[in-house]
């Protein structure tokens, strides 16, 4: 009997060290730290079913992990119980939510339907739940790999090429692919990424669409890690991950033009150089570390440099038809 007993609270005492490591501190401090929290905002239980983390995940907590952990203005007005934010009610019944800190964005809130109006660009966009698209809408993907020699791809031709062949794969052969990447050459005319990828809309392996237009696009209106899939629709791992890959490659400033020199001798080398990449999961330092395609330049043009600042070869590819 006694013997029973000390495997019995050998056995609770492991599960006890086990069942903790399901959940995500790291998650539950992001949620903390957010300048909306509410103040009984201290539980594995904002996410998961079961308070004590780990297992099936709430509304929330689904929410909250399809937009890459990331918490935005609209996740803060979809889910008042755990943000407290400021709400203006207009006559018409509709209303207007602040919910970004950086006052750049505020939700209309029109019975129930939400649009993100982003008071810099001057535009309004959907829901980021927007609905699947059927079939095949494949349009934009990361690259689930690259050529493996850094950022040396054989040109615009061949990073074209690479695209095209990872969309084969997948079945979305049919359509014409190019990737999200500028060159400028000494002498001639600058070729820029924003102009090379057609005029959208553009959707993910989910049939999520990431940008109606380039305007959407290059304003990051539906970004997020859980958008930017690869063609397998998987999640890039990034830099809250152990792997991180979030640097791709794009050699173009913010609003797709090109960032000149910054782009490893337009994609022929993988020795000295540099290039400029974007985060796709909006996290990270540098000169913008949450943009997308313009965060900072690498460390150099080998796929160890890249690999050493957070990245892996990987580029944006788009379908432009």
């Amino acid at each position: 009997m006694i013997r029973n007993t000390g495997t019995l609270l050998l056995v609770l005492f492991f599960v006890g060290l086990v069942r903790p490591a399901a959940a995500h501190p790291e998650y539950l401090s992001r949620l903390q730290d957010d300048p909306f929290s509410r103040s009984d905002v201290g539980s594995c239980g904002n996410c998961h079913v079961d308070p004590t983390g780990g297992g099936a995940r709430n509304a929330f907590g689904i929410a909250f992990e399809n937009l890459g952990h990331e918490i935005t203005p609209m996740l803060r007005a979809d889910f008042p119980d755990r943000f407290t934010i400021q709400t203006t009610l207009l006559a018409d019944g509709s209303a207007i939510h602040f919910a970004d800190p950086s006052s750049e964005s505020v939700i209309f809130d029109r019975e129930g339907e939400k649009f993100v109006i982003d008071l810099v660009a001057g535009t309004m966009s959907g829901n980021e739940e927007e609905v699947p698209q059927p079939g095949n809408s494949l349009s934009f993907f990361v690259t689930s790999e690259g050529l493996g020699e850094g950022a040396r791809l054989g040109g615009l031709a061949g990073a074209d090429r690479h695209c095209q062949v990872l969309a084969e794969a997948v079945g979305a052969g049919e359509k014409s692919w190019r990737a999200y990447l500028s060159t400028s050459f000494d002498g001639k005319p600058a070729i820029n990424a924003g102009d090379r990828i057609g005029s959208g809309p553009w959707y993910n392996a989910r049939g999520r669409m990431i940008a109606k237009g380039a305007s959407g696009l290059h304003a990051g209106l539906q970004w997020s890690k859980a958008m930017a899939l690869n063609e397998k629709s998987e999640i890039v791992s990034g830099r809250s991950d152990d792997l991180n890959r979030h640097d791709i490659l794009t050699g173009s400033r913010a609003d797709g033009s090109a960032a000149p020199g910054m782009n490893c001798d337009n994609w022929t080398s993988s020795g000295e150089g540099s290039a400029m990449v974007g985060h796709h999961d909006l996290e990270g330092g540098g000169d913008a570390g949450n943009s997308w395609n313009a965060a900072h330049p690498s460390r150099g043009c080998s796929q160890d440099d890249l690999r050493g600042s957070g990245g892996d070869g990987l580029f944006y590819c788009f379908a432009i038809q």
